[in-house]
């Protein structure tokens, strides 16, 4: 009897020490498939609810707009997507998949036109940022060709310090950087430059 009841005290120890470890196993790969899960919910999670990422209040696509002043069009925009972020400091709209803008003298007539790959406008500040595959072109077909311009729209003035090509006519002019000019490239300047240009003597 001491016998059996020895090893029914050790089969009944045995028993709880399975018990607990079979515990043990199903609280480990509980909390193992719980981060496996975690892990693959938060690698599928679509970039714009992933955390820290600022959403816009507004998305328009095929977007199109008058810009007016004093009641009069002076610019006619254009862009697949259009973000705004009214809610940041300062607040900006952003043109992801690029823009064309079209600007309009006091006749309407187009004096100057400006496409990017990439856009933002700072209303506040009436300044555009405008990046990749940047190209201006004047009323008289000058074509500028840069990979970033900064506009600032209430001084009618475009700036960079990128490289810059403009094909005037027939002559090729090129700047590795500070080149500045008025939105239709009537007076232009540039730090470096390269290329020949004809002058007609007055």
């Amino acid at each position: 009897m001491k016998i059996r009841q020895y090893v029914f005290v050790n089969l009944f120890r045995l028993s709880n020490f399975s018990k607990k470890l079979s515990i043990v196993a199903l609280f480990s790969g509980a909390a193992i498939l719980i981060l496996s899960c975690n892990q693959k919910v938060g690698s599928e999670l679509p970039s714009d609810l992933l955390p820290g990422k600022i959403m816009p209040s507004i998305e328009a696509t095929d977007f199109q707009s008058s810009i007016t002043d004093s009641g009069v069009v002076r610019y006619f925009l254009r862009t697949p997507k259009l973000l705004v972020f009214d809610k940041e400091k300062p607040p900006y709209k952003e043109f992801p998949e690029g823009f064309h803008l079209q600007q309009f003298d006091a006749n309407k007539k187009i004096i100057s036109e400006l496409s990017a790959n990439y856009g933002k406008d700072l209303e506040r500040e009436q300044k555009w940022l405008a990046t990749g595959n940047v190209v201006l072109v004047n009323n008289q077909g000058d074509t500028l060709r840069t990979e970033e311009l900064i506009f600032l729209e209430k001084e009618n003035r475009i700036f960079t310090e990128k490289f810059v090509s403009i094909k005037k006519g027939d002559q090729f002019v090129t700047g590795s950087g500070g080149f500045e000019s008025d939105t239709q490239m009537t007076k232009w300047t540039f730090k470096k430059i390269k290329g020949n240009l004809e002058f007609e003597e007055q």
